[in-house]
């Protein structure tokens, strides 16, 4: 049982072995991606009937395309045929997708339209219909942000994502309401996925060690006592502070235009939307941590900009942010290599049977999240690792559940004619 791998009721105690076993990894992939909803794009990314942009789900590629009758679908971007990945675009506008090594070609929702040689190979006998690309079960819509699931039990979006809602919409509305996306940048790192997922949930206490030449740079961190941590039973954390905070930040940073709202605004400091998406408030920088193996991760990055800036604010937002957060930004490059180094020692025998402590602030949250009335989650201080116990219970739940069951989606033997 992964339950027994974590133990918040007692010890505060996690096994180390959950951050590099290959069975582990395996498992997560069937159960933690296939029943989660995963961000894959943003509306703006999908403006007119045949954009599209590739994505992930876990290690399964996606392509999400906007359709001609305006709405958005995404499917396997997996060919029928032999395999081969459909499009290997990051993104673009077409009214068909053909695959490399065969030819075989579909339209944007995913419909076999074409097969070369039909007629000599099969005889004008192949069940076209029956061979379209895998769809993502399902696929919706937050306030622009564009999420899909394998899993049919899902709870609709807007349930899943109750307990993410006050980062989330502290997040958009202080860019303005009206975002767009700029990127991605892609990058790999060593490291296990679930490391920076919780750390951009909640852990403020690496700030101060990791980041402090950094911050020296800036002036220092923003006031302890004026940021408190979120967590929920979905798995989603947040640390969240008043506007004041986040706008001194901001200006310190040199990312742009101050966030809106007013000085005693509560708003997001930075969030993990419970498996693998991240954002940071106050400079708008978004994070995928792409599972890769046990032991590397591939990063997808973008910076969350108001639409219609002019190009100069763009530019100057854009370079602010990206020499903070990026492959080469100055806090990123910290962070990275926190994570590798975890992942190089913990191949260790001894290291990997050596159990972690996430022992801070046991006992002293308020389970009535009294610092943020009217949801459901539980609440404590910025040192605190309420959210990363938070996240590993819910990542225990779905390990120690069942896999999703695939429904087959090929035809049966004899559907090309010949049977």
């Amino acid at each position: 049982m992964y339950a027994d791998l974590i133990d918040f009721d007692t010890t505060g105690k996690v096994s180390a072995d959950i951050f590099h076993s290959e069975e582990t990894y395996r498992r997560e992939l069937s159960t933690v991606f296939a029943r989660s909803w995963l961000f894959l794009a943003h509306e703006s990314q999908l403006r007119a009937p045949g954009d599209f942009v590739t994505a992930l789900m876990g290690e399964d590629p996606v392509i999400v395309s906007r359709q001609r009758d305006g709405g958005i679908r995404a499917v396997l971007n997996v060919c029928r045929h032999r395999g081969m990945r459909v499009c290997r675009q990051d993104s673009g506008n077409t009214k068909r997708f053909t695959c490399s090594f065969h030819g075989w070609t579909y339209d944007t929702a995913g419909e076999l339209v074409k097969v070369p040689r039909e007629t000599e190979g099969y005889h004008d006998r192949l069940d076209k219909k029956g061979w379209s690309l895998t769809p993502v079960t399902r696929v919706e819509s937050y306030r622009g942000m564009v999420f899909g699931t394998w899993d049919p039990d899902a709870p609709a979006l807007i349930d899943y994502l109750e307990t993410a809602r006050p980062a989330l919409d502290s997040f958009i509305d202080t860019l303005g309401s009206d975002i767009e996306l700029a990127g991605p940048m892609k990058w790999r790192i060593r490291g296990n996925w679930k490391m920076p997922a919780e750390g951009l949930g909640t852990d403020g206490y690496h700030a101060e060690t990791t980041h402090a030449s950094a911050l020296q740079a800036i002036g220092g961190m923003a006031e302890p006592s004026r940021i408190f941590q979120y967590s929920s039973a979905a798995g989603h954390a947040a640390a969240m502070t008043d506007l004041g905070v986040t706008q001194r930040m901001h200006e310190k940073a040199g990312v742009g235009p101050s966030p809106h709202g007013t000085n005693d605004t509560v708003t997001v400091a930075h969030a993990t939307v419970f498996p693998n998406f991240s954002f940071i408030g106050y400079s708008g920088p978004l994070r995928v941590w792409q599972p890769r193996g046990p032991e590397e991760m591939e990063v997808w990055g973008w910076v969350a900009v108001p639409a219609g800036l002019d190009a100069e604010t763009r530019r100057q937002k854009l370079r602010g942010v990206t020499v903070s957060f990026s492959s080469s930004g100055v806090f990123e490059c910290d962070d990275s290599e926190n994570w590798s180094e975890i992942a190089a020692v913990g191949r260790g025998f001894v290291a990997r049977s050596t159990p972690l402590n996430y022992q801070m602030g046991m006992g002293f949250d308020d389970p009535a999240g009294t610092d943020l009335p009217g949801f459901d989650v539980r609440t404590g201080h910025l040192f605190n690792d309420i959210g990363a116990r938070g996240f590993y219970t819910r990542w225990a739940e779905l390990m120690d559940g069942p896999e999703l069951a695939l429904t087959p989606s090929a035809p049966p033997p004899g559907a090309n004619g010949r049977g």
